[in-house]
């Protein structure tokens, strides 16, 4: 790993070649999971549930793979490392899932017994104290958008 790609790493949590490698290891995941894997756009989703009690404050960290296309939207709730995964959840209109944005940048998908917040994120820093609960990957500005606009427009 060279000077550039350290600082990346910091900087953004996902040097060049981390990023490139968690992407695909992401696809192939997700393909592995759900046919037609590849008609699907992914985005990775992060979020931090914090819970206060009597004595001390506890955080759980959350990371899924999600890939949606018109109509659709597959959820998998992976490990940091992308070494463990969960099952696929799908949610679309035959299964009564919805789907919705707010105004603050999360995300929900839902249906009857299941919800999911997702929180997508361009990038989580390297420095940042809950870093290493975070996949390695770096997202655009405009990945992340694109995915918002669909879940504000709905199934």
């Amino acid at each position: 790993m060279g000077l550039l790609d350290i600082v990346k790493k910091l900087a953004t949590g996902a040097s060049d070649e981390d990023n490139r490698k968690n992407k695909a290891r992401m696809r192939e995941i997700f393909n592995s999971l759900v046919e037609g894997g590849d008609d699907y756009k992914l985005i990775y989703c992060h979020l931090e549930n914090y819970n206060d009690v009597v004595v001390a404050s506890v955080t759980i960290h959350s990371n899924f793979i999600v890939g949606y296309k018109p109509g659709e939207v597959v959820v998998i709730q992976v490990s940091p490392d992308l070494t463990e995964y969960g099952e696929a959840e799908v949610f679309n209109k035959e299964n009564g899932g919805q789907v919705a944005a707010s105004w603050t940048g999360f995300c929900s998908v839902a249906k009857e017994g299941k919800m999911y917040q997702l929180e997508p994120i361009t990038y989580s820093p390297g420095i940042n104290r809950g870093a290493k609960y975070c996949v390695a990957v770096t997202q655009s500005g405009e990945e992340v958008s694109a995915f918002h606009k669909f879940c504000k427009a709905g199934f």
